[in-house]
């Protein structure tokens, strides 16, 4: 009878602990990507097309990789085309898993066949925290969360403009830093609004920040920035934040969509996800919590049948 009863509670206090932990651990895709090159390579020579992604483990410490890809221009023997360079972005983001434990790679990706565009998402414990994609090849870019709005996702993001020299060239065979772009345009669109268009040539990345931020009612701009600065990949493709950029917050939009035009010039839109840690760390109290509260119950079961029995 005894042995009975205490498999019987065994069984009630697993029943109820372990529910808690598949109810609130992270469903793989929760958190989607989606990025489309919408136009072949613009820049000529050797562009840089780079990715650092961060997530965190449920309940657990954030983990982060940086990829780098390099896009050969329509001058070079075999360019690239839009597929060919969202596959190396994909290649290369798999390469730089490599250096993390097998259990802490917590990002996959996708890319359709022959199609211009990659979707990268969270697997099953892990979430999204930030998301940065550097495009040094002045390519046609569109950003979207599979089916998601921004705003009903809380996903926040920016557009930060800066200039290529700062990271062509080690340092040591680097030019006069450069102080104005050297002509061209960007256009950003958001969903199907009418495009966004100002000119780039002779004016310097702070400038061209305002102008799309007065010009774009959604946007703001800001001098900081909206993601911690990262320093993966070293200095050919991370540089110190420059002091500027476009902030969308809230934004009741599902896709934005930047062309740039300017060889002087990349561009990095970064993405602010929503970070669970504080209400996975509630979540684990309050397991614990109620698990005192069984245990509790489990004591008083024991001491009032023990009673009975004498």
């Amino acid at each position: 009878m005894i042995t009975y009863k205490i498999k019987t509670v065994t069984l009630l206090l697993g029943l109820c602990l372990l529910p808690l932990e598949w109810v609130h651990a992270t469903t793989a895709g929760q958190d989607k990507i989606h990025v489309t090159s919408e136009s072949e390579i613009k820049k000529e020579g050797d562009s840089l097309f780079s990715l650092t992604l961060q997530w965190r483990l449920d309940n657990g410490r954030t983990y982060e990789s940086t990829a780098m890809a390099f896009i050969n221009g329509p001058d070079k023997l075999r360019p690239d085309t839009a597929i060919s360079a969202t596959k190396k972005l994909k290649s290369a983001m798999y390469d730089a898993l490599e250096e993390l434990y097998p259990n802490s790679r917590g990002v996959k990706a996708v890319t359709p066949k022959k199609q211009p565009e990659v979707t990268i998402s969270n697997n099953a414990g892990f979430s999204f925290t930030r998301v940065t994609f550097r495009d040094y090849a002045n390519q046609k870019l569109s950003y979207d969360l599979v089916g998601q709005s921004f705003g009903a996702a809380q996903v926040n993001f920016s557009v930060d403009m800066v200039y290529f020299a700062d990271i062509a060239y080690l340092d040591e065979f680097a030019p006069p830093k450069q102080t104005q772009a050297a002509g061209g345009g960007i256009t950003i669109t958001i969903d199907n609004n009418p495009p966004i268009q100002i000119a780039t040539k002779n004016k310097d990345t702070r400038s061209i920040e305002k102008e799309l931020a007065n010009a774009i009612s959604q946007a703001t701009f800001s001098n900081l920035s909206i993601i911690p600065h990262s320093r993966g990949g070293g200095k050919r493709n991370s540089k110190p934040f420059d002091g500027g950029e476009i902030q969308f917050s809230n934004l009741a939009a599902n896709k934005i969509t930047i062309d740039l035009k300017d060889p002087s010039l990349g561009v990095l839109t970064k993405f602010q996800f929503k970070d669970t840690a504080n209400e996975q760390g509630a979540t684990s109290y309050f397991k614990w919590v109620f698990a005192v509260l069984i245990l509790l119950g489990a004591g008083y079961f024991f001491y009032s049948w023990y009673k009975e029995e004498k």
